[in-house]
């Protein structure tokens, strides 16, 4: 109630898991299409994070950055709800084919969203990186893929939910650690296979310690990694870390909080993911962020309320979506440096707008009130913007991991669906996975002009130059899955908003897991972890 009065909003119509749904559709980070330019004489393909079936326009980044100040700029029809003005200019205004990419953004032609990235390949929100594949969320790294939330590391591959790895492969939630593979919580390691919960060790394998010549032995035996015994030890690993306490929150001082992936945090109330952050409700990947409620992606900001990827020194911005630098703001959309901007899209350093159009600040302020006034009579104040509003398919969405809806469902709540894109492999040779090479030393260059078959999409795939150099590099055998199923699974591992209600085992107290409980792992809370484990 007290964020309801700080942010002046009704209280909202929908239950958090609802308003979650609501803003999780309107993110991708997992697929790439290939679509026309629809900017009027234009036709040509691009690459996309938008599938041919989005019900907006969608234009190349160049024509979009070109786009003029004002553009479909309109009068606010008095003869329609607000909310029909706004999504009458919505079905009109085109879409970048990529979100939010900055400018420092070099040599990364595949890539959506970012700041400082070099090199990117098939990757979604990697800052301040270089050299990277089929990764997201990434800061000051190198060498990286198949990766999640990875930070100032190099030479990593498969993980997620880790920094300052180096030379390492299937670690996930671990910090400090090198020259190590499949580790579980780990702190500290050093040459370390197939460990959970450890911290401060070398030459360990399955949480048992050997000698330094053991253990390089171990590893020499296995050199360079066969392809089954990867998914022997993955096996293993996943029996290992079921059969052993592990922290169902992963949280890290967190207080007075509830929620998952909460570290040096406080005052969070069902938060999924934070970072140096304090006051925040039903909200999902904040970093340095205070003061929000019914947020998605969003760093050093405040005061958001009801928005998706708003950020970088933002405030006091509700109902928006995929903007930066923006005060005061409501149902914005693409836009940056904004002030005072009501229902706007794409714009760029502009204050006292509406519908693109511009005002003046008394003109501003009275037709603000008009239609705000008009909303809230009309029940329409309050919830922000609906799936309708998405320009993402559903089932491409981050939306579809943490809560899958069935394509009836998603249409009858205003949504669309889109359909898996045919494959362009023509007469490329394809190899099935299972005459793919066991080793990455049994493969030359001629990789490069085939076509892998996936046995789970069953979609086709090509190695790049970069990739099998960055697999040579590490002794890892070529990957069997599509890169956007590999990405998938890493979201698969921790959905995006998704909590279970679970009990720990130790202490019995309802807790917070980001584990489901039928899955059978050994569930302890904070406390109990700390005190029992560490």
């Amino acid at each position: 109630i007290e964020f309801l009065k700080k942010f002046c909003v009704p209280p909202p119509n929908f239950c958090p898991t609802c308003r979650r749904i609501r803003r999780l559709t309107h993110l991708n980070l997992t697929r790439l299409f290939s679509i026309e330019c629809q900017k009027e004489g234009h036709c040509e393909k691009m690459i996309s994070v938008f599938s041919e079936e989005c019900p907006f326009p969608v234009w190349d980044v160049d024509s979009f950055a070109e786009m003029d100040d004002y553009y479909l700029n309109q009068d606010f029809d008095d003869t329609k709800t607000p909310l029909e003005n706004l999504f009458d200019m919505r079905k009109e205004f085109p879409m970048p084919q990529f979100l939010n990419r900055e400018l420092t953004v070099v040599d990364s032609p595949y890539s959506s969203g970012g700041r400082n990235l070099k090199n990117g390949y098939y990757v979604f929100g990697c800052f301040s990186s270089e050299d990277v594949w089929y990764t997201n969320h990434t800061k000051s790294v190198r060498n990286v893929m198949d990766s999640r939330v990875i930070k100032k590391s190099e030479f990593v591959y498969s993980s997620a939910f880790s920094e300052h790895l180096f030379k390492c492969s299937f670690v996930y939630f671990s910090k400090n650690c090198m020259d190590s593979m499949f580790l579980y919580d780990c702190r500290n390691c050093t040459n370390c296979f197939g460990c959970v919960n450890l911290r401060n060790k070398s030459y360990c394998i399955w949480n048992v310690q050997y000698s330094k010549e053991e253990y390089e032995k171990f590893i020499k035996e296995n050199l360079p990694y066969i392809r089954d015994f990867i998914h022997q030890s993955e096996g293993k690993f996943r029996e290992l870390i079921r059969s052993l306490p592990i922290n169902a929150s992963c949280n890290i001082l967190a207080n007075d909080s509830v929620g998952i992936l909460l570290e040096n945090s406080s005052n969070m109330q069902d938060v999924f993911d934070s970072f140096k952050s304090q006051n925040i409700r039903h909200s999902d990947g904040m970093i340095s962020h205070t003061d929000s409620m019914d947020v998605l992606f969003s760093g050093a900001s405040s005061r958001l309320y009801m928005c998706t990827n708003i950020g970088s020194q933002a405030s006091d911005v509700k109902f928006s979506i995929s903007s930066k630098f923006c005060t005061n703001s409501e149902f914005i959309f693409n836009c940056k440096n904004c002030t005072n901007c009501f229902m706007c899209f794409c714009l760029q350093n502009k204050s006292y707008c509406i519908l693109n159009k511009q005002y003046s600040e008394e003109e501003y302020y009275a037709k603000l009130d008009e239609i705000k006034l008009k909303m809230i009579e009309l029940g329409e104040y309050g919830d922000g913007v609906g799936i309708e509003f998405s320009a993402q398919a559903y089932n491409f969405s981050l939306g579809s991991f943490s809560f899958p809806l069935t394509k009836e469902e998603v249409i009858s709540l205003g949504g669309y669906w889109g359909n898996e894109p045919e494959s362009n492999v023509g007469d490329m040779e394809v190899v099935s996975h299972d005459n793919l090479a066991q080793t990455i030393l049994e493969l030359d260059d001629t990789i490069l002009n085939k076509a892998i078959l996936c046995p789970i999409t069953q979609r086709p795939f090509r190695i790049v130059k970069s990739e099998l150099e960055f697999l040579r590099q590490m002794g890892l055998p070529l990957p069997e899955l599509h890169p956007s199923e590999r990405m998938k699974q890493n979201f698969v591992l921790a959905p995006e908003g998704k909590m279970y209600n679970s009990e720990c085992r130790k202490c019995q107290k309802e807790i917070k897991s980001l584990y489901n409980p039928k899955d059978h792992n050994i569930l302890y809370c904070d406390d109990c972890y700390r005190r029992e484990i560490l």
